[in-house]
């Protein structure tokens, strides 16, 4: 405890500390740094892949990492939606040439608790000096307790699980701290106009940069800190407004922060907010927010994880919505208890936190209030923040709990500070407060925490001396599993489909004939009569050499009985290349000298439906494929029940024919080896159930 009252050693002292703890809360990780991952080996893959793909980028390829031809082979996919993370993939860089990808993820994982727990610390001292507590050991206890309510929370513990970006949330309590220095910096004084009393010179630049350094730094590990920190700053604008305490120069202030991050960040927004005018892939499907909100007995109910009364806590859980590392919001009964004496000892003075508080709780609990797992009918403000632009691509919305920790945290470390002001003698504060203190760590403690280590087969390192860079098939395929990124890390191949965090239409896989087979375990509508007859020519398209079998990733069942038959049909009689208890591999045949003609269906076709069928909603694209420039014959088979009429029309939307709602057969002459055909319905309800492209008899 001295070295907390020694201003010398002070900083080392606190930073030694959240490591020290960071050490044994996540233990036993510091037994595997440079061999596994924490979390559940699901996420945690996607993002130790972000880590190797900017480094391939940046010094192999030297291209932007936000663009990938190694996933979706061979035309690729955008990465602006992905959860790079860019801040973790470059400042870790270093380490990973140093060491390994592992060295590298868990260097992020203790800078980020450490750092965190740091921050929320010097936060702290702000807060409660500001609020009229007195320098002295006391203070620094209970600034300590901020930090660790913050760092070590459940919160953070739960994406920890896999969510490098979200526990990248160290710079959420700097931001905090000189923004509210920055306002501490201006005038309170009523001012007559923003020309005649303002001076540039009381402007606090230099809280104000910091404040933007941080928001960058934040907002380049996980676009969502942007916006639940312009609405912290929100927050502290309504408290001054309350206080009316408001001036110009906070708003001037505001302005400066936020106008010079989005021209810092703009080369990276920009092409985002590009993508979600032309394109929605990125924005949830209907109810998923509602889903991914929190419930109120969630704050209330511990963490699944926690080392003790974990299970009886996870049976409790059950019938919350959203997975674990989403629904869990817990705050914890031991700070909450402080938090509260917190809140009547200073009242009005940490009025601020308990505004946020109550501010982001009500948001975490998104658009409709959540009970024991039940969604009601009660409508929550969230609602109508979802109306402002972009503000619904933000599907997660129980992650505001990060800023409900962040001001339970500065409340608690005022509730700690009051009860050691009560007790007289310092022999007696001390080791009062590192009881408390340990108390709420025991009341969040998860240990001993998961931890993954690879389960990479043998076969991906003899494919990585393969000198080949053509692409790889794995199987299943009916959902990415972030496994298969692990495994790329190793082999170095391109994938033939790949784990993103926001699905893209525009990808190949669930687009072209056969191929498609696998993404959706069904037949789609640009079906062909003879998958093995077709496969040597789709796959020369997609760029696939080897299409692997992977047992572990699909115990029997449906999917694997569709799986294995459709590679019975494909391959027949071709012995696998090698196999074992978990992998069978083939090598795919050459593509013929003469391909056979495929259509590859338009992204803007409605959701695969039994029978099969596809709707079209006013136009739906799809590109013929054929060997050469010929005469063919394109047919399109409306599904039952289907009676719209519709027309078929080029890319320059001039008309080739029309139907009045049944199947249509028409002879096109292409000029070249492909061509893009637009469906415009006439009428509602247009469903098409076969489209297929032959040669001209």
């Amino acid at each position: 405890m001295r070295s907390l009252t020694h201003s010398r050693f002070r900083p080392l002292a606190i930073l030694s500390a959240y490591l020290i703890l960071t050490l044994a809360l996540t233990w036993p990780l510091a037994r595997h740094l440079g061999a596994a991952i924490p979390g559940d080996s699901f996420d945690g893959w996607q993002n130790f892949w972000n880590l190797w793909w900017v480094k391939v980028a940046l010094l192999e390829r030297r291209a932007s990492p936000y663009f990938t031809d190694l996933l979706y082979h061979p035309k690729g996919v955008s990465l602006w939606f992905q959860t790079l993370n860019i801040f973790n993939d470059v400042t870790f860089l270093p380490v990973q040439l140093a060491g390994n990808l592992f060295w590298a993820y868990n260097g992020v994982v203790f800078f980020s608790f450490t750092t965190a727990g740091f921050g929320g610390y010097l936060l702290g001292l702000h807060a409660l000096r500001r609020a009229g507590a007195r320098p002295g050991p006391n203070l620094h206890m209970a600034a300590f307790l901020v930090g660790a309510v913050f760092t070590f929370s459940p919160f953070h513990f739960a994406h920890l699980l896999g969510h490098m970006q979200v526990f990248s949330l160290e710079f959420i309590p700097f931001f905090a701290l000189y923004l509210l220095r920055a306002f501490d910096s201006c005038p309170t004084s009523k001012v007559q106009s923003p020309t005649s009393e303002i001076r540039i010179r009381k402007f606090p630049i230099r809280n104000s940069l910091l404040a933007t350094l941080f928001l960058i730094l934040a907002a380049l590990c996980d676009w969502y800190f942007a916006l639940y920190l312009g609405f912290f700053t929100l927050v502290v604008l309504l408290w001054l407004l309350i206080r009316r305490r408001l001036g110009w120069r906070h708003l001037l202030t505001t302005a400066l922060i936020f106008g010079l991050t989005l021209l810092a960040t703009a080369p990276l927004l920009a092409p985002m907010v590009m993508e979600s005018l032309r394109y929605d892939f990125m924005r949830p499907p209907p109810g998923q927010i509602v889903e991914l909100s929190g419930d109120v007995l969630g704050f209330l109910i511990p963490s699944g994880q926690h080392s003790l009364w974990g299970a009886w806590a996870a049976g409790l859980r059950a019938p919350l919505s959203a997975s674990p590392s989403e629904n869990t919001i817990y705050l914890g009964l031991v700070a909450l208890a402080l938090a509260g004496v917190g809140a009547w000892r200073w009242r009005g003075r940490l009025g601020l936190w308990l505004l946020a508080l109550i501010t982001f709780v009500i948001f975490a609990l998104g658009p409709m209030l959540h009970i024991a797992g039940r969604v009601t009918a009660i409508p929550l403000p969230y609602a109508l923040i979802l109306k402002l632009p972009f503000v619904d691509i933000a599907r997660t919305v129980a992650r505001y709990d990060l800023l409900v920790m962040l001001s339970l945290g500065v409340l608690a470390g005022g509730g700690l500070y009051a009860v050691m002001e009560r007790v007289t003698s310092r022999g007696r504060a001390l080791p009062l407060a590192a009881g408390l203190i340990a108390l709420v760590l025991i009341d969040f403690a998860p240990v001993p925490y998961p931890i993954s280590p690879p389960d990479t087969p043998d076969f991906y390192r003899t494919l990585a001396a393969e000198d080949d860079g053509r692409g790889v098939m794995n199987l299943p395929m009916d959902w990415d599993r972030p496994g298969y990124l692990l495994y790329q890390t190793v082999h170095g191949k391109p994938l033939t489909a790949g784990y993103i965090s926001r699905t893209d239409p525009r990808t190949l896989p669930g687009r072209v004939p056969v191929i498609n087979r696998f993404r959706h375990l069904a037949e789609d509508i640009n079906r062909v009569d003879d998958p093995a007859a077709w496969a040597p020519t789709l796959f020369g398209f997609l760029d696939i050499r080897w299409v692997i079998l992977d047992r572990y990733k699909m115990p029997p069942s449906p999917t694997r009985d569709y799986n294995e038959a459709l590679i019975r049909d494909i391959f027949g009689h071709a012995q696998p290349v090698y196999e074992d208890d978990r992998l069978t591999v083939y090598e795919t045949p050459p593509p013929p000298e003469i391909p056979r003609p495929f259509v590859e269906i338009g992204w803007d076709f409605g959701a695969l439906q039994p029978g099969p069928a596809r709707a079209v909603n006013e136009t739906a694209f799809f590109v013929v494929h054929v060997p050469q420039p010929g005469d063919y014959v394109l047919t399109i088979t409306p599904a039952a029940g289907s009676q719209a009429a519709w027309r078929l029309e080029d890319a320059e939307g001039g008309e080739i024919a029309s139907s009045a709602g049944g199947e249509l057969a028409v002879s096109l002459s292409l000029q070249e080896k492909s061509k893009m055909v637009i469906i415009r319905a006439l009428g509602p309800g247009l469903k098409i159930h076969h489209i297929k492209i032959d040669s001209f008899p």
